[in-house]
């Protein structure tokens, strides 16, 4: 949002208001305001007898970086929903919340979209195997002791969680 210049109603150019740690822009025409409110996510992460389930990242942000399930939130969806829903779409797989983990704030990768992960402990619920989308390209089961380098701020954070937890 910081490359916003003009108002994308009437195109005056907005005014920066607020403070640093939460800046909005308004449009002294039509009024129109927009916050840099973060994106809504979901993180999911799965486990299984002591092991993690993480896939590598096959695009940017953070390619070759291994990530959990999850992704944003569509217009209306419950943040369980969203997750049930990147799981079929990611790995194939339908997954059941174990836990809520947390709430973390994260930025995605070098976009400088702000999001705001919602952290669930999962498990798989069937005996499916493991079928990647397109957006990775591997997938493997950790252990605790060698998670790998994880992609977004918001995973490590809620990882550490689960971690702490399992």
């Amino acid at each position: 949002m910081r490359d916003w210049n003009y108002c994308p109603r009437c195109q005056a150019v907005l005014a920066w208001q607020g403070e640093l740690s939460n800046p909005y822009v308004q449009c002294p025409s039509c009024d129109f305001i927009k916050y840099d409110n973060p994106l809504p996510t979901t993180i999911g992460v799965i486990h299984s007898n002591g092991l993690f389930l993480f896939m590598r990242r096959a695009s940017e942000p953070e390619l070759g970086k291994w990530d959990a399930v999850g992704g944003f939130l569509a217009p209306g969806e419950r943040a369980e929903d969203c997750l049930f829903r990147e799981a079929r779409e990611e790995i194939g797989c339908s997954v059941k919340i174990d836990k809520l983990l947390g709430t973390y704030a994260s930025v995605y990768g070098d976009t400088g979209f702000r999001t705001l992960g919602i952290g669930f402990l999962c498990s798989l619920t069937g005996e499916g195997d493991v079928l990647l989308s397109a957006e990775n390209d591997a997938f493997s089961w950790f252990p605790r002791e060698e998670i790998p380098e994880l992609a977004f701020g918001d995973v490590r954070q809620a990882v550490q969680e689960a971690l702490r937890l399992v």
